[in-house]
């Protein structure tokens, strides 16, 4: 959710996604960037939100930068992080780096294929020739099996709000809707849309770019991913650099 430029979600975001282990996706996230052997490393996350992952690993890096089109997302990050408010798809960096990551499938808010083209070629252009960018992406079977447990209220502090999951089969969408009442009683609606593409579908998208599948594993294992995989990791590194 966090590559969205949603303000209101900003103020319960921490609270909704309180289930979600940040150490061991922080240390998931490192562990990749270990598989370039080098000290020192360039790291830029991408629709890094409210800067969960990004305060758990920056130190471990020789520079880091998070970006995140939410500029609500960005201002609850910290003050100890290099910030850029920015769309995936549109990077204005000169910067090269060793190391791009996104996570909480971000991607899969990019609703169509020249979009996620487009983020492929971004990254290429800000990625160092030996590079690694990595994501994940949420599959069918993941909407399938957690949409009936993202129906849901609570609150936080003086704010209520009550989500809906859904998730079209046939369209191939997965909707979250939000229904957050402020403390001064104003009510807000936030509706959330991510495309679940097939997984293969993620494979012609990449050899349509610079860049070639180095390792694709389900999330957090050493497995191979398949198409009836939850979620999946892709491992990306540069054509130029295949053997």
């Amino acid at each position: 959710m966090a590559s969205k430029n949603y303000s209101h979600l900003s103020l319960i975001y921490p609270y909704i996604m309180r289930s979600i282990d940040y150490v061991k996706w922080s240390n998931y996230i490192y562990s990749i960037s270990k598989q370039l052997r080098k000290k020192n490393l360039y790291a830029l996350e991408l629709a890094g939100g409210n800067g969960a992952i990004a305060n758990k690993i920056f130190t471990k890096f020789g520079h880091f930068c998070i970006s995140d089109l939410s500029m609500y997302m960005l201002r609850s990050a910290g003050n100890n992080l290099d910030k850029v408010c920015c769309n995936m798809t549109e990077l204005p960096f000169k910067q090269k780096y060793d190391f791009v990551f996104s996570t909480f499938d971000s991607i899969n808010y990019l609703m169509s294929r020249q979009k996620i083209l487009s983020l492929l070629k971004e990254v290429d252009l800000c990625l160092k020739p030996d590079g690694i960018f990595t994501f994940d992406v949420s599959l069918e079977n993941n909407s399938k099996l957690y949409q009936k447990y993202l129906n849901r209220k609570g609150s936080v502090d003086s704010i209520k709000y009550v989500q809906k999951s859904i998730y079209d089969e046939v369209e191939r969408i997965h909707y979250n809707y939000f229904e957050i009442i402020l403390a001064n009683g104003k009510k807000v609606e936030e509706i959330h849309k991510q495309k679940i593409y097939p997984f293969e579908d993620y494979f012609t998208f990449i050899d349509k770019s610079n860049f070639y599948v180095y390792k694709c594993k389900e999330s957090f294992t050493d497995i191979d991913a398949v198409t009836e995989s939850e979620r999946v990791q892709f491992i990306l590194k540069k054509k130029r650099n295949k053997c």
